[in-house]
């Protein structure tokens, strides 16, 4: 039978534009799925790589690959921020492929996807848990700022900064190291903000405590003045006021008499033949160095100065007894 030659052109170019989509087809494999779901993964595109690892699950001949797959499928749930998918694809990986090659990362991902789920006991538990089991981990350095961050979120900032810091000492070229020295800085300033906060209140209050002891003081001292006065003013007071006046005549005479002694010496020191003052200091030290014997002149200089030296002693005993006489009257009425 023929058909008329028109009536095949149509049909072969139907069959011509359908070729490259049955090859496509056939070319596809669980290997080339993977392939391109790692890629796309590594490029950021999540969803297009859980596509291509679904397509991995569902083929029966990839049982080798589907491990991974999971795996991969829940990572990019974590990335995506789909948690609870993330769990499921975990919880299944770890459940079912116990002794699968890539284990290890499995439990370090559950550690860190329970800390994404703000579950941070039970972070902290999975990844110190990790950290015992696989001491030698690629992930290890990574599993301890989860640790780290775990307590940061629970308050507890003190193990939080032992941790960070064991990971900057212990792992100085991990990728978590330059994120942990920040943590530290973080830490070490929020605990000197703390500090400040509380001086700055216990300054406060001790100075409010301050201001009202000295408010209290200062109407005691008001009080204990104002009767002091009464009880000199008063005619009992006579004696006392007596001897105020006694002291202040006896303070006076002697003020006056080192006056009086002060400018003779001045005369003294203005005649001829006489040592300046600024070199008084220097004639005592040679006359006490020679061997001869004093002029007159220097033992009547010498005398008028012991004797203004002695009315200055007086003078600033009366003064004293003056001021500590007035102290003792103080301290009996305060």
């Amino acid at each position: 039978m023929s058909y008329p030659r028109k009536a095949l052109v149509p049909t072969l170019l139907v069959l011509f534009c359908l070729l490259p989509l049955a090859l496509g087809a056939q070319s596809s494999s669980p290997a080339s799925d993977m392939k391109d779901g790692i890629d796309q993964f590594r490029n950021g595109q999540y969803d297009k790589a859980i596509l291509l690892f679904h397509n991995v699950i569902l083929d029966p001949s990839a049982a080798d690959q589907k491990p991974v797959a999971y795996l991969l499928i829940a990572k990019s749930y974590m990335a995506l921020g789909k948690l609870d998918d993330a769990d499921r694809n975990l919880e299944f990986y770890i459940a079912t492929y116990p002794s699968a090659p890539d284990i290890e990362e499995a439990l370090y991902q559950k550690g860190r996807l329970l800390f994404l789920q703000n579950d941070f006991e039970n972070a902290i538990k999975g990844l110190q848990s990790f950290a015992a089991a696989y001491p030698k981990s690629s992930f290890l350095s990574s599993a301890w700022f989860w640790v780290g961050e775990s307590l940061f979120g629970l308050g507890r900032l003190d193990d939080a900064l032992v941790v960070y810091q064991k990971i900057v000492t212990d792992y100085p070229s991990s990728v978590k190291t330059e994120a942990a020295q920040y943590k530290v800085s973080l830490i070490q300033l929020q605990k000197k903000e703390v500090e400040l906060s509380k001086l700055l209140k216990w300054s406060h209050e001790d100075f409010l405590r301050s201001v009202e002891e000295y408010q209290n003081r200062e109407k005691t001292y008001e009080l204990a003045i104002a009767a002091y006065q009464r009880r000199l003013a008063s005619t009992g007071a006579s004696d006392d006021q007596q001897a105020i006046a006694s002291l202040q005549q006896a303070l006076a005479q002697k003020t006056a008499e080192a006056a009086q002694l002060s400018a003779k010496l001045a005369q003294a020191a203005a005649a001829p033949g006489t040592p300046a003052p600024s070199s008084q200091a220097a004639a005592v030290n040679a006359a006490a160095a020679s061997p001869t014997t004093p002029t007159a002149d220097q033992t009547a200089q010498n005398a008028r100065l012991a004797a203004l030296l002695a009315a200055k002693a007086d003078a600033l005993a009366l003064k004293e007894k003056y001021l500590a006489w007035l102290e003792a009257n103080a301290e009996v009425q305060r």
